[in-house]
């Protein structure tokens, strides 16, 4: 573990660590802060990353330090250089070391990050590889049948709802809105479990599907393409229904613990909060958004069906084109 990354937008942290930039053992790479995010969602463990508190804006350092200091499977390192943390001990318990302006001005050695590091293994001694080695080192070859309650497993998440009209609210009644709920989660499921979906979470008018990740090209990404596409068919067909109903759908790969239907109230999972945050505040009607995690996956031929869509949440969205009936 030789290298390190150093974001900061100042010159002071960086003459200070001189002594790495003169070490034929250590590798110092120095970057802005700009790139602070995108450079830790894909982090390994050969770096030690650095983080320089006075390059961060004031009104969002306490969310950056909250996103660094979640990144305990990595060693890393808060400099702060006007001495404004009151309680350094609140990195320590987290597995971060802490710099202060007055040591730093001293010359920050590589035999003290090193001492840090002894520290930081004795802790984590399995050394954890990027996120992408993680979810292929943990392949679901036989799919469901490979995966047991209260264990943790990478999965392709489905977010589906459809949109009811105000009108359809107030006009409706209980009996008919409580058949368009049952409709549309009978349409999902069936559209679904051919791809080795299965609904596992569902409130109100649409909710969350899962596929096990085996590794083949994001086939389950197939299965909501349908189900956008055939959009104006399933209102005919299923919903009977005098206009088209409205349907918006989000996919990401992450993990998350497994528990059965109904026994989920427990589980905190990051890729669980994304997902739900991509579809209830970022996908419109209509439309079928993939983040970057699901991008990467996809063949070629899929990848042209989808075109870059912003960023949401620190994460690259792409989003399924439009396509249009030429008669």
């Amino acid at each position: 573990m030789h290298k390190i990354i150093l974001f900061t937008d100042s010159k002071v942290p960086i003459k200070n660590m001189g002594a790495f930039e003169n070490s034929s053992k250590w590798e110092l790479i120095t970057l802005p802060h700009k790139d602070f995010r995108k450079t830790m969602k894909d982090i390994d463990d050969e770096t030690v990353y650095f983080i320089d508190l006075e390059s961060i804006k004031e009104e969002n350092k306490n969310k950056e330090l909250n996103y660094f200091l979640k990144k305990q499977e990595v060693p890393r390192c808060v400099i702060d250089r006007k001495n404004t943390i009151n309680d350094p001990a609140e990195f320590l318990i987290k597995g971060c070391d802490y710099i202060s302006g007055n040591f730093l001005k001293t010359g920050l050695k590589p035999l003290r990050v090193n001492k840090y590091i002894e520290f930081w293994q004795k802790q984590n001694p399995e050394p954890v590889k990027n996120k992408k080695e993680q979810i292929n080192n943990r392949i679901l070859k036989n799919g469901w049948d490979d995966v047991k309650i209260g264990k943790e497993y990478p999965f392709y998440m489905l977010f589906t709802e459809i949109s009811i009209p105000p009108e359809w609210k107030t006009k409706s009644g209980d009996r008919h809105l409580n058949k368009i709920k049952k409709t549309f989660q009978r349409v999902v499921e069936r559209g679904t479990l051919p791809y080795g979906g299965k609904i596992w979470i569902w409130s109100e008018y649409g909710g969350l599907i899962l596929f096990p990740y085996m590794g083949n090209s994001c086939i389950p990404v197939i299965s909501a393409i349908k189900l956008l596409l055939n959009r104006v068919i399933i209102s005919v067909e299923d919903f009977e229904l005098h206009t088209p109903i409205d349907i918006r759908a989000s996919m990401h790969l992450g993990d998350t613990v497994w528990q059965t239907r109904g026994n989920t109230g427990t589980i905190v999972s990051d890729s669980i909060n994304s997902i739900f945050h991509l579809g209830t505040k970022y996908t419109p009607p209509n439309a079928f958004d993939i983040t970057e995690d699901v991008y990467k996956e996809m063949g070629s031929d899929i990848k042209k069906l989808f075109k870059k869509a912003g960023n949401y949440e620190d994460r690259n969205i792409f989003r399924l084109c439009k396509f249009e009936v030429i008669e």
